[in-house]
């Protein structure tokens, strides 16, 4: 009986990973690749009112604020969940009740720093919409403790005046709450606890532990490595370009040329006019270098150490 449970799980659980939520599997592949490169990553398992089923989908690590101080999600004091919704989206959360049905002004401009403008302009990425209904809005979900009036918490029939758990969802633009949620599981009066523990919606992920909150990954290990790497690479190439098309020097005592770009093919030959100079004093080829073996043992060596260092840390 026991293995024909486990069976039923075992097959319910893999339809659902794969025909119900069918986002989760190339969502996670994604996750776990950020992982490696930055360091950090996290999901966010959560019930979805839209979806009306349980959702784990990836939250950027730029779109979790936390303050660096807290050594895991359990002990820091707020949690915000930065979120990027379609004007449509908020309205459908309005309309089944999720959210307070208000009037909400249109959408800011989103306010970027220099790395984020940069880092869009690197991906072709226009960080103007063209019209402002067109922008998404930007919701603040904000897992913190608070002591609101009417709803004190209670212990053994006394108000205790400590903060409990909470889900404040905030519209950035026009500054609205749309929802105040209690972000715990409310006891019955026979286990009522002194303190209500918060629910665990987010997973946090490390690739190697770091000073603060936020982890390293291997764009931290290998960022240096990479790029003297990368530098040695165009070095030999150019060196290697270089030495097989040199470039070359003409005595302005030779005759009038037509060109001074010769391109001879194998095998082939072009007229020169040197004016009755021997050609070897006429023109000279610019002496370049041949790639350095010296320098191609440095590139052989840094590879070897960065990829025993990323062997190292992902161990």
């Amino acid at each position: 009986q026991t293995d024909q449970l486990s069976n039923a799980l075992e097959n319910d659980l893999n339809h659902y990973l794969t025909t119900t939520a069918s986002e989760y599997y190339p969502d996670t592949d994604r996750m776990l690749f950020m992982l490696g490169f930055g360091g950090t990553a996290f999901k966010k398992v959560y019930f979805c009112p839209i979806r009306n089923r349980p959702v784990s989908e990836t939250v950027d690590a730029d779109d979790l604020i936390v303050n660096n101080a807290a050594t895991d999600l359990r002990n820091a004091k707020r949690i915000t969940h930065r979120v990027y919704m379609r004007p449509s989206t908020v309205k459908r959360l309005q309309i089944i009740g999720v959210y307070r049905d208000i009037d909400l002004s249109t959408p800011n401009a989103p306010q970027y720093d220099n790395l984020q403008r940069e880092k869009r302009e690197q991906q072709g990425i226009d960080p103007v919409a063209t019209k402002p209904e067109d922008r998404d809005r930007e919701i603040y979900e904000c897992y913190c403790e608070l002591d609101i009036r009417g709803f004190e918490h209670k212990f053994k029939g006394k108000e205790t005046g400590l903060e409990i758990p909470y889900r404040v969802t905030i519209d950035v633009s026009s500054r609205e709450i749309l929802s105040i949620v209690r972000n715990y599981d409310e006891p019955t009066e026979e286990c009522a606890s002194p303190r209500p523990e918060a629910r665990k919606t987010f997973v946090k992920y490390t690739f190697v532990p770091g000073l603060g909150f936020y982890d390293i990954g291997l764009l931290h290990i290998l960022g240096n490595t990479t790029n003297a790497v990368t530098a040695a690479w165009r070095e030999l190439l150019d060196a290697g370009m270089y030495s097989n098309f040199p470039g070359f020097l003409m005595s302005d005592m030779g005759g009038r040329q037509n060109t001074n770009i010769f391109r001879v093919p194998p095998g082939g030959g072009a007229l020169v006019k040197t004016g009755g100079l021997p050609i070897n004093q006429a023109i000279m080829p610019l002496p370049y270098q041949q790639p350095s073996q010296a320098l191609m043992q440095l590139v052989g060596d840094m590879a070897q150490t960065g990829m025993r260092i990323g062997g190292t840390s992902e161990q």
